[in-house]
This record gives C-alpha cells, sequence and structure tokens, in this order.
C-alpha cells in the first residue's frame, strides 16, 4: 500500500513537473532531436513517431533532472527565441559530426556508381529520403547498421549528453568565433577525405579498365568497348567490393570512435 502510494506521488510530481515546466521540456527535447533526426536511422519509414518522440522525451527528463530548471518569468519572448536557436544550432553540430560517415559511405557509392556507368540506375532511399544509386544505397545502408552494432548510438547519446555540461539549456551560446568556423570546414574536409579514402580502391581499378579498354580500341577497333568496359566494370566492383567489405567495416568502426573521443573537445573549441 505504501509503495504504492509511493508510486503514486512520485506519478504526480512528473506530471506536475511536465505541467510547470512544458516549455522547458520542449527546450531541453530541441537538442537531443535535432542531433538524432540527423541520422538516416531515425527517418519517418525506419522508427515511429511515438516510439522516436517517446525515446527524445526520457532523454530531456534526464537532462532536467540533472540541470537547473528555467523559471519561465525571467525569459521573455525573444530569450526564449534565442535559447530555442542555441539548441538547434548545437543538435545540428553533434548531427553532422556523427553524420559524416554515413553521408560519405553513400557518397563513395555514388561516385563508384558514375564511374562505372550506373548513376542512371536511381533508386528512393527511404532512410534518406532522396534518390541514390545501387552502391551508393548499398554503401550507406552498410553504414548504417555498422553504426548501430559498434554502438554508434549510445555515443551519440553520450555525447550529445555530455554536451549539457559544456552549454546548459539556461545558458545563451554566445558568438561563433573563427576557431569555430574553421573547425567546421575541416569537419566538412574530414568528409571528402572519408568518402575519397572509401572510394579509391574501386576508381582505381576502373580506371585501369578503362586504360585496357582504350588500349583495345585504338588497334582493334571492330571491338565495341563500350558496352565490354561497363561490364567489366560492374563486375570488377562487385569483386572489390568483397575484397574490401572487412576494411571497410573496420574503417567505420576505427574512425567513430576515434572521432567520437575528441568530439566533447571538438565542441569545447567551437565558441572558446
Amino acid at each position: 500500500m505504501i509503495d504504492a502510494i509511493a508510486n503514486t506521488l512520485q506519478a504526480d510530481d512528473v506530471f506536475a513537473l511536465l505541467s510547470n515546466h512544458a516549455v522547458t521540456v520542449a527546450l531541453a527535447t530541441t537538442r537531443i532531436a535535432v542531433a538524432f533526426q540527423m541520422l538516416p536511422i531515425f527517418s519517418n519509414q525506419l522508427v515511429p513517431a511515438l516510439v522516436r518522440n517517446a525515446i527524445f522525451m526520457a532523454l530531456a527528463l534526464v537532462t532536467i533532472v540533472v540541470h537547473p530548471i528555467l523559471t519561465v518569468e525571467n525569459v521573455g519572448a525573444q530569450g526564449w527565441l534565442l535559447l530555442f536557436a542555441k539548441e538547434i544550432l548545437i543538435g545540428v553540430a553533434i548531427g553532422v559530426f556523427f553524420g559524416i560517415f554515413l553521408w560519405a559511405f553513400e557518397a563513395a557509392g555514388m561516385v563508384v556508381d558514375t564511374q562505372i556507368g550506373m548513376s542512371v540506375a536511381q533508386v528512393l532511399d527511404p532512410l534518406s529520403g532522396h534518390q541514390t544509386s545501387l552502391l551508393g544505397l548499398f554503401l550507406g545502408r552498410l553504414a548504417n547498421y555498422i553504426f548501430m552494432v559498434a554502438g554508434g548510438l549510445m555515443l551519440l547519446a553520450g555525447v550529445t549528453m555530455e554536451s549539457y555540461q559544456l552549454w546548459p539549456i539556461h545558458k545563451v551560446l554566445p558568438d561563433l568565433s573563427q576557431a569555430g568556423i574553421i573547425l567546421f570546414e575541416s569537419e566538412f574536409s574530414y568528409f571528402f577525405h572519408l568518402m575519397v579514402l572509401i572510394a579509391a580502391p574501386f576508381v582505381v581499378v576502373v580506371f585501369l579498365i578503362d586504360l585496357v579498354m582504350g588500349l583495345i580500341n585504338r588497334y582493334a577497333q571492330q571491338f565495341n568497348v563500350f558496352f565490354i568496359s561497363m561490364s567489366l566494370k560492374m563486375l570488377a566492383a562487385v569483386a572489390v567490393l568483397m575484397l574490401t567489405m572487412g576494411s571497410l567495416i573496420d574503417l567505420l568502426v576505427f574512425k567513430l570512435h576515434d572521432h567520437s573521443e575528441e568530439l566533447l573537445d571538438i565542441l569545447r573549441k567551437l565558441l572558446s
């Protein structure tokens, strides 16, 4: 009986907290929701909205318990807008730093498909919601699955929760410094570096096939090297994919854990 009353009181306290600080709960949820929804694995086609919003709300309640609660009377309309804009900015920054790995794999697949002449075969990716090539779809799905299996969601949740220690919800974000802009530029450079690193084995093999086909066309012009080279390049791409599958998985896991360890330092320098 006593336990039931205690549970009822705890539930009443939670509902009272939600009713009295609804805007604060929404503010705490914003950073988490934006960071997670930047990733394709939290799309509407994969995770139902009810489940997704419940996860965001649960994490937001934890942050409210840990950090001071905003006093609504002391924050005007302009202050709330600045706070929400700050939460969106931080969520986008965290989402970009983690989404780079997933986007790089899909972009590398599209580069390879362009080289082998398969970019015309566009399909709709239900995770990202846009058109992509066949190999881009495969590598993108592979990156998403490995991201979940390798503990990427735990790393994302941990970094997002720890970011509240750097920038609590009741503090307005200061202006971005020049060093912060340079850090964003370095992350986009890291994206292209990773994309080229993934696509390089495929592109080198395709280039060698084009070179051989060019020599054949030079001395045996009766052969239709265009159709022959397309078939050879598709077979070579599949063979390279089978040979490099393990290396691609190891690369994603290593880069993910290595980059996430320095992510908080990157976010701290963003506004230093």
